[in-house]
């Protein structure tokens, strides 16, 4: 995942441009406010989206928002949350710890199998169907995600099938952090990077998955997302990938500067959205 040099000046017009660019999300108002993972330092997050009119047990679906595991928060996520909401599903939009004042991505991951776990067991709560929890990420979001989904192990813990999503959707996920150098900085010295790398863990037990990327992607390159679904065709997996020519990260049409001045095509996000919309219905998410 090649990145500029992390300076404050380069993530603040990261920021300030992914927060341009999910306006429109913040729009979207969940249904619930709940605090799914008490720590010491933080009250952690998630944003519920609920289906209009009664029915259940509900598929559900965890979304988790993309800046470079150092920046952004739930709200991102809140637009697509209530349009898979909106097709019924029960969607929370998740907090997790950013890998700042000394922490890492570990702690991301360790949240997002904790975020998974929580829904599970307040299944009755929200008429959820336990054997249907999706995972939602994008780019960095999108790691977390994908080790949820293949880590045996996080922070020196196992991972629970609780912990698991059943299916994941990665948009322009970060996949191959074994010789990152950018993830490497913002691990810290606190773990290995390739034990947080779910290219490395790819098995027949890898849940049915869509991957969406831009060919140009320069931040999360499509030739790792390439790999990674041959790799999971090779073991036997359910693996799907859709490649849009021309743009890079997050689809964006500007090629020059991919972390900042996103221009995401317009067509091929729609056309993204129906992939997942498809893939979804296939793997009987969608009445």
């Amino acid at each position: 995942m090649k990145k500029p040099r992390a300076t404050s000046f380069f993530f603040n017009l990261y920021l300030l441009n992914l927060l341009a660019l999910h306006s429109a999300a913040q729009q979207a108002v969940p249904s619930d406010t709940v605090i799914y993972r008490q720590l010491e330092k933080a009250s952690l997050k998630a944003y519920v989206f609920r289906p209009r009119g009664n029915g259940g047990p509900y598929p559900a679906i965890l979304l988790f928002h993309g800046g470079a595991w150092r920046l952004g928060d739930a709200s991102w996520m809140f637009g697509r949350a209530r349009e898979f909401a909106d097709k019924g599903m029960v969607a929370f939009a998740i907090d997790y710890r950013l890998a700042n004042n000394g922490l890492t991505p570990i702690e991301g991951v360790d949240d997002a199998c904790a975020a998974f776990i929580w829904v599970r067991r307040h299944a009755k709560v929200f008429n959820i169907d336990t054997k249907k929890v999706a995972g939602y990420g994008v780019s960095a979001g999108g790691h977390l995600v994908a080790c949820a989904a293949t880590l045996p192990y996080v922070n020196g813990k196992k991972v629970s099938e609780e912990a698991r999503p059943n299916v994941i959707l990665l948009y322009c996920a970060a996949l191959n952090m074994a010789h990152d150098k950018y993830f490497e900085s913002v691990m810290q010295n606190s773990g290995d990077p390739a034990k947080y790398s779910p290219a490395g863990y790819i098995s027949g037990k890898l849940p049915p998955t869509l991957i969406i990327d831009g060919a140009q992607d320069s931040i999360t390159l499509a030739s790792d997302a390439i790999a990674f679904h041959d790799l999971a065709i090779k073991a036997g997996a359910r693996c799907y990938i859709h490649i849009y020519p021309g743009v890079g990260h997050l689809l964006t049409r500007n090629l020059k500067v991919q972390y900042k001045d996103f221009d995401s095509n317009p067509v091929f996000v729609a056309d993204a959205q129906k992939w997942e919309d498809d893939f979804l219905q296939k793997q009987g998410y969608y009445k």
